[in-house]
């Protein structure tokens, strides 16, 4: 059944421990936008052409994200309000003066070791960084409105610490060439930033290649609950008989087995719920039973069925010993002997109906079932899933009843069969 259970765990799906690809796939995703926005960004004040070769992402610690920065860089931190912690933007010394030389009117590369940023080359750099935070606020702000804005500027990696030495980080890095020169733009936020964003994810699907939830799929699920249509029988007795026994098997024979005091539901070989039958505007119907814990285990021992798989799991296996041949004479095996010991399981059924998934989740104690079964026919009796003769209810002794065949289905006419 589907119905929720008070005992359930519910899972985060952005649990790093259950689903470690989740938020980088949605950082990911971000990151390749917004830096392409932070190219065509510089490239409006450089007047140079700027490409942005590959965006690099990687899941690594805090530790190892800080000792992978260039030598020569400015960085900024900002806060990630109303996200969880904080977001650190480096830029390559290198890129920052590719930068400088296209606003100072350079034509061509002059490549050289650099050491330190310039007064001019740190102002510019200051200006680049929050050029890229308002880009990637921007790029950000159809799942979560943020505003990027740097705290603090730091060329010196010992001053750059965001979280624990062991913390998890998405690491997302963006090499661009420029006529000038080529660097890289670095960014750096806690993997668990976006944890709150799990809302954001379930209705922004596109930002996972539609994968997120879709109206469709569940307006289809729920049109296929509506017009799927289960069979529900209704059982009154089940035995295991000797297959002997049907073929002595005549009319007016009584069955070796008495009626339950309440009808099983069964759909596709499993038992549902009891329900109590009796008549209504001229056909058999079915009342709903809640399950008390009494009756479920009246249902346990009603329904108990011990198949010859079961009893072969109970034995010992043995090795098979090699077969010798015997001497002539020995005992024939008579075919009763063999017919004896196979067992066929019988029941006899109420009546079927019909009934939607929907409806069938949404059953409840005291709601009556109208059967395809009218007052006065007989019943269907089944040999292992067969329809194999009718009959009717007799009393036996000590007030039980029982089931007389009436007829084996071999000897109904077609058309005088009730209809299935």
């Amino acid at each position: 059944m589907l119905d929720e259970n008070a005992d359930v765990e519910l899972l985060d799906l952005l649990d790093p421990m259950r689903a470690p690809l989740l938020r980088s796939i949605l950082m990911e995703t971000l990151a390749d936008r917004f830096m392409r926005q932070i190219a065509f960004a510089l490239f409006q004040r450089m007047r140079h052409s700027v490409q942005v070769l590959s965006c690099i992402q990687n899941v690594i610690s805090h530790e190892s994200a800080m000792s992978a920065l260039p030598e020569v860089m400015l960085a900024g931190i900002s806060e990630l309000t109303p996200l969880r912690g904080r977001m650190l933007l480096a830029i390559d010394g290198d890129l920052i003066g590719a930068m400088v030389d296209a606003m100072c009117g350079a034509t061509a590369a002059h490549p050289f070791e650099r050491y330190e940023l310039s007064a001019l080359e740190t102002r510019v750099g200051k200006q680049m960084i929050d050029l890229a935070f308002a880009t990637i606020t921007d790029t950000f702000a159809p799942v979560v409105p943020m505003q990027l804005e740097a705290l603090a500027y730091e060329n010196a990696t010992g001053m750059l610490a965001i979280a624990d030495g062991q913390d998890w980080m998405i690491a997302v890095t963006g090499i661009f060439e420029t006529e000038l020169g080529s660097g890289t733009i670095r960014v750096i936020v806690p993997y668990s930033a976006f944890e709150t964003l799990e809302a954001k994810i379930a209705t922004q699907s596109g930002l996972l290649g539609g994968r997120g939830p879709d109206q469709n799929w569940t307006s289809g699920i729920e049109l296929l609950a509506d017009t799927t249509r289960l069979a529900l029988s209704f059982e009154l007795a089940r035995a295991e008989v000797p297959l002997a026994v049907f073929q002595a098997l005549q009319a007016g024979d009584v069955l070796p087995f008495t009626l339950w005091p309440h009808a099983v539901a069964v759909s596709g070989g499993v038992d549902l719920f009891l329900a109590d039958y009796g008549q209504q505007d001229g056909y058999v119907c079915c009342r709903v039973r809640a399950e008390s814990d009494e009756e479920e285990s009246e249902m346990s021992e009603q329904t108990e069925r011990v198949t010859g798989a079961e009893k072969l799991a109970e034995t010992e296996r043995v090795e098979l010993e090699r077969l010798q041949a015997r001497a002539g004479g020995a005992p024939a095996i008579t075919a009763k002997a063999v017919l004896d010991r196979v067992q066929v399981a019988v029941t006899v059924e109420l009546g079927r109906t019909h009934i939607t998934v929907k409806d069938l989740r949404a059953l409840r104690h005291g709601q009556i079932l109208q059967l395809d079964q009218m007052i006065g026919e007989p019943l269907a009796i089944y040999a292992n899933g067969q329809k194999l003769a009718y009959g009717e209810v007799v009393a036996v002794a000590n007030d039980r009843y029982g089931v007389r065949v009436t007829a084996l289905t071999e000897d109904v006419p077609a058309e005088e069969e009730p209809a299935p």
